[in-house]
């Protein structure tokens, strides 16, 4: 009996590791994808649609930045990794802080989505921010990128893989956003 092998270009194995890479961290949520779900919950679809916008370009920032070389940057200056750890961390308690005095003043449990007047703007900075002031994504890109990207690549590879991370990562947010703005997951959330 033969066994059938099944060559796999090697740049298309890049691109399908990315996307197995991409779902795993999907299925396990981070701050930029809780944002995604606070926004969609809190504020509707148009917030989570602006907050997963810009949590998938801060994404595609530190992987440009990643695969421009910042690694080495932080690898020269720890201090630097330090900083951009204590920032995010100030800005997710600032987040938690604003949500458990909304909470505490009663200002969740009638919410109207119709009603909200919400900035999506402000809603893609929020998302933008919380990606940007996590330094576990640069530290994710280049341990990805180390572990997939080929030496020897053509540039325009480094930038389809940057291009078809994020927008598998938006696509992702995405359903995220439709599935905690539907008006089931909304009630739930008001009643608890």
């Amino acid at each position: 009996m033969e066994i059938m092998t099944i060559a796999i270009d090697p740049i298309l194995s890049v691109f399908l590791a990315l996307a197995f890479i991409n779902v795993l961290g999907w299925l396990s949520p981070g701050p930029n994808t809780l944002a995604v779900i606070s926004a969609s919950i809190s504020k509707g679809r148009r917030a989570g649609v602006a907050t997963a916008l810009g949590a998938s370009l801060g994404g595609g920032v530190w992987a440009t930045i990643t695969i421009l070389g910042a690694t080495t940057v932080f690898d020269l200056y720890p201090t630097a990794v330090l900083v951009f750890r204590l920032a995010g961390a100030s800005y997710l308690i600032w987040i938690g802080y604003k949500s458990l005095r909304a909470a505490m003043a009663g200002q969740g449990a009638d919410l109207k989505l119709a009603q909200i007047n919400h900035s999506n703007w402000r809603a893609f900075r929020t998302g933008f921010q919380v990606i940007m002031t996590n330094p576990k994504a640069m530290l994710f890109f280049s341990s990805v990128f180390a572990a997939i990207l080929p030496q020897d690549a053509p540039s325009w590879v480094y930038v389809a893989i940057v291009v078809f991370g994020q927008t598998q990562a938006f696509a992702q947010h995405c359903i995220t956003v439709w599935v905690f703005s539907s008006a089931g997951i909304v009630r739930r959330y008001q009643t608890a």
